[in-house]
């Protein structure tokens, strides 16, 4: 009787089970998600006299179905598909067209091969459409701008600046969207400010020891530079990056593309900007970079201080520190 008893509780059991696995929702797998196209970048941007600038589009990463990518990767659409853009929100001027003169979208094949797409643009209403390819991971549209439009000998105090946002993809499907949030802002950079090349004068001897003792400390090579060996040095203060260049009398033979071409060695420093004044000839600097330790690690440096832009000459004081070292306060003096 007791056996009876638990073979009939269990079939009601599994009967309630199937019942409830009829409503049963499952996830959906990551295949059936829509593929989001969007900015690559929130922003940009570059000096007052540059002739163009552009922005790219991109797809969200998808998990890599070959699992070599455990951080997920780029899947291709597997049709072509048209995004609709706007560029809007401008800060320094009033017409597009008096900035934006023509445009045009291109995507990489490989790192020496570029292929054209359509893209259409009217510079009354800003409002423009590119077509995004199936097969590729990302379109770059770039527009041609007016480089005398911003160019002046002044010190500009506001900002001058536009944006450009995402606004649709055709044909609407359930497999590609779009994420309208994130918008891309162009900035055009006084180059009568701190933005652009500073150029600091390796033959003074004051100022070359003042340069090995400050960089010197996350760079064996620029330790041991001597001043013969030393063509130019340079410090580029770019929209969200500095870096530090010394190029070599020493050359060396490249190729690129097919091309030969022979080149002064350098050694460079890339740091990310995390503090800058700008609009003004004064203010607060800072710089952070990583340096690979053993193939393993990163470790970071910073570069703190101020500036100061008198008669296009840049004062630059900074303190740098690397690996609980600082160097102290050290002044450079540097030319446009």
């Amino acid at each position: 009787m007791r056996k009876i008893f638990w073979m009939a509780l269990a079939v009601v059991v599994l009967a309630g089970c199937d019942k409830k696995n009829e409503d049963l929702e499952m996830p959906l797998s990551s295949s059936e998600f829509p593929q989001v196209i969007r900015m690559d970048d929130k922003g940009g941007g570059d000096l007052e006299d540059e002739d163009k600038f552009s922005f790219e589009i991109t797809l969200n990463d998808r998990p890599d179905p070959s699992g070599e990518e455990p951080g997920g990767k780029v899947i291709p659409l597997e049709s072509d598909v048209t995004v609709s853009f706007v560029v809007k929100d401008l800060e320094g001027f009033t017409k597009i067209s008096d900035y934006i003169k023509d445009v045009s979208a291109f995507y990489e094949v490989d790192d020496c091969t570029e292929r054209d797409v359509t893209v259409q643009f009217n510079s009354s209403t800003g409002k423009g459409s590119v077509v995004f390819p199936k097969g590729v991971e990302a379109v770059e549209v770039e527009f041609e701008v007016d480089e005398d439009f911003f160019d002046d000998n002044v010190l500009n105090t506001t900002e001058r600046s536009l944006v450009v946002a995402l606004t649709g993809v055709q044909p609407e499907s359930a497999f590609v969207t779009y994420n309208p949030a994130i918008e891309f802002k162009y900035e055009i950079l006084d180059d009568e400010g701190i933005h652009g090349d500073w150029e600091l004068d390796a033959s003074d001897p004051v100022q070359f020891a003042a340069f090995k003792s400050l960089f010197g400390l996350v760079d064996d090579d620029i330790k041991d530079l001597k001043a013969s060996d030393v063509d130019k040095i340079e410090i580029s203060f770019e929209y969200d990056e500095v870096k530090v260049v010394v190029e070599l009398k020493a050359t060396e033979t490249i190729i690129e593309c097919g091309q030969t071409e022979v080149v002064n060695k350098t050694v460079e420093i890339e740091a990310d900007l995390e503090e800058l004044e700008t609009l003004s000839a004064s203010g607060d600097v800072e710089f952070v970079g990583e340096i690979e330790q053993d193939y393993t690690t990163l470790k970071e440096f910073v570069y703190s201080g101020g500036f100061k832009i008198t008669n296009k000459i840049l004062e630059l004081e900074l303190e740098g520190e690397y690996d609980d070292v600082k160097t102290g306060e050290i002044k450079l003096i540097l030319n446009k």
